[in-house]
């Protein structure tokens, strides 16, 4: 289990998933520090000449400057501070050093580290407004499958329920109504179901963009604190050359910069600022026709809660498939860490991460509709060891969202023990098609055909025996034509003249 936890960005920060503004702000202190310290240390070079009048003002400043500022690191300049009270004169020469040696490369450092941040934080912020945006589109597509499933059963009830009386014509009116009632069901159901999968991958993308920030955020603030650290040796070397005068104040300066301990510091900023990181919420798929407080036919309701079974299960069955190619990869690198550079091994890593919260987010969803319709079926409840981590809560209108909340080591674990094929297979024994709402999800209908064009190529690096008549056989060194790159880790190619999909993760970009 360590090991699979080892695969998220969050386990290398000191501040987990949801501490990224904390960390922003911390790292715009650290930041704001180093540069007062810079433009302290200049004044301090450029008042020399009046060292006995100025030293105690600028002792002050530093004093000041460190406020806020947590670790042995800010003590050591505190002592800086102590140190300019007690000396009385300071060379001309000395100017320039401190000028040369440490002003003007803290204020290099600041600079620098500015023009990194920008990029970064840039990143996290555009993710995050992917998530907002992808959220929002996610809730109204789910609004108009409620609203469409109303009033598909208010027509049904209608049609089923006043029909007397009715002319031929009138009837055939109805029938009319009801049909095109139910086609925009269908469509707003399959359009919800794509937008859930959406919105659920750009808040993988958001939290891996937080962590892989968070990372590369603390690894600016440790070159910043070591920076640091070394220009307080450097001072402290500048006032040991001074001569016997001020050796006593050098002697207790020193004592604060062997105190210095980064990886302390950062531990302790860890502890008082830090965020342990929560769970991630993932925003499950809620049906009407699970939900019984909504009025609607029991046997369409049972149809319906079997239709999102079925398509749930398919989706399960390919991110399976692409899970085993990950795996395979990620093995491959851990067997071979020269194969590949660690960018490519941290991507297959995440990737892997990844596909396993997208099948607790499908196993979740399955589990929770599957519950329903054992219940109507009078059937045995089911048990799941996620079911404790699924929380459902209601808007003003009634609609409910449910969120899985997994801890990290669950998430990881990769074998819920749920028999995903068995629970479906058992729900789908009693269903009656009598209806097209009530027909299987198909899965062309989640697919827009393109004529198909050729985006880039890869060759084989391993091995692939197609399964299903969709998918494409290859064998090592093979070069295929790449169609479309799919968001679930399966590619479109075509080889030979025979066009299928293949997963991604078995082949290089050439």
């Amino acid at each position: 289990m360590s090991e699979m936890e080892d695969l998220l960005w969050t386990d290398k920060t000191l501040f987990g998933l949801n501490g990224f503004e904390e960390l922003r702000k911390y790292i715009k202190q650290g930041s704001e520090f180093c540069k007062d310290v810079s433009s302290i240390i200049q004044e301090r070079a450029d008042l020399e000449g009046h060292y006995a009048k100025n030293l105690n003002k600028l002792s002050q400043k530093l004093v000041k400057a460190t406020t806020g500022n947590l670790g042995s690191l800010a003590d050591g300049w505190r002592s800086v501070a102590n140190v300019m009270e007690q000396e009385a004169e300071l060379h001309r020469n000395l100017s320039l050093k401190l000028a040369e040696e440490i002003s003007k490369p803290l204020k290099n450092l600041v600079d620098t580290q500015n023009k990194a941040r920008k990029p970064i934080e840039a990143m996290v912020d555009k993710s995050l407004r992917t998530l907002t945006d992808k959220r929002t589109e996610e809730t109204k597509a789910k609004k108009q499958c409620y609203i469409h499933a109303k009033d598909n059963e208010k027509g049904e009830e209608h049609r089923n329920g006043g029909n007397k009386g009715k002319t031929e014509k009138d009837k055939q009116k109805i029938e009319k109504k009801c049909d095109q009632m139910r086609k925009q069901l269908r469509k707003s159901d399959k359009e919800y179901c794509e937008l859930c999968e959406k919105a659920e991958a750009a808040r993988q993308e958001w939290e891996f963009n937080v962590a892989k920030g968070s990372a590369q955020l603390q690894s600016l603030d440790e070159e910043r604190l070591a920076k640091m650290a070394e220009h307080l040796n450097q001072y402290n070397c500048q006032l040991s050359s001074m001569g016997p005068g001020f050796q006593t104040s050098c002697d207790k300066l020193h004592e604060s910069v062997i105190s210095v301990d980064i990886q302390a510091d950062l531990r302790s900023v860890a502890q008082q600022r830090g965020n342990q990181g929560n769970p991630p919420e993932q925003i499950l798929l809620d049906c009407y026709a699970e939900d019984l407080q909504f009025t609607m036919n029991a046997e369409r309701r049972k149809n319906a809660l079997q239709n999102y079974l079925l398509y749930l299960r398919q989706s399960l069955e390919r991110e399976k498939k692409g899970k085993e190619g990950v795996e395979k990869l990620v093995g491959v690198y851990k067997e071979r860490p020269n194969f590949a550079d660690q960018d490519a091994q941290d991507d297959a890593r995440q990737r892997l991460c990844q596909v396993m919260f997208m099948m607790n987010f499908l196993e979740a969803s399955h589990f929770k509709i599957a519950s329903v319709l054992s219940k109507l079926e009078c059937q045995p409840k089911l048990e799941h060891k996620f079911a404790k981590y699924i929380e459902t809560q209601r808007d003003k209108q009634g609609i409910p969202t449910s969120v899985l909340r997994l801890p990290i080591n669950i998430a990881l674990e990769g074998n819920s023990g749920y028999d995903v094929t068995s629970v479906t297979v058992g729900a789908l024994a009693n269903q009656t098609q009598s209806d097209p709402y009530e027909e299987p999800f198909a899965d062309d209908e989640f697919e827009d055909y393109t004529d198909p064009h050729v985006v880039g190529r890869c060759r084989a690096l391993y091995d692939y025996d197609a399964s299903q008549t969709d998918e494409l056989s290859i064998k090592y060194g093979d070069v295929i034509n790449v169609y479309d790159k799919q968001m679930d880790g399966w590619w479109q190619g075509e080889k030979n003249g025979r066009v299928g999909i293949f997963p991604a993760s078995y082949v290089e970009e050439i």
